[in-house]
């Protein structure tokens, strides 16, 4: 059994290591998830669902280059869902 020392040290450098580089649509395919309430199709983000939005939430990422993102959609495009997906990208 580890000492409290043991865990401490793990926990501590495993708090060092670098975070993946991820862009906002692979995280969101990776750990976002839709509630049965909130979705007609719920369970795992899929970006390939909504492939328009991939570029935009991409650009949103920190390892993008672009400065300004600029979104004029319709109603009903998953321009709400792309900005939860951000907003869950930066949190975590």
């Amino acid at each position: 059994m580890p000492t409290a020392a043991e865990i401490y040290n793990a926990a501590f450098s495993d708090g060092l290591r670098p975070d993946p580089l991820l862009t906002v649509s692979q995280w969101a395919d990776q750990y976002r998830m839709l509630s049965q309430t909130a979705s007609a199709e719920p369970g795992r983000w899929r970006t390939d669902r909504t492939p328009y939005l991939r570029e935009i939430m991409d650009c949103l990422s920190p390892s993008s280059g672009v400065e300004k993102v600029v979104f004029m959609k319709g109603a009903q495009v998953g321009g709400t869902e792309a900005g939860n997906n951000w907003i869950g990208y930066v949190i975590v």
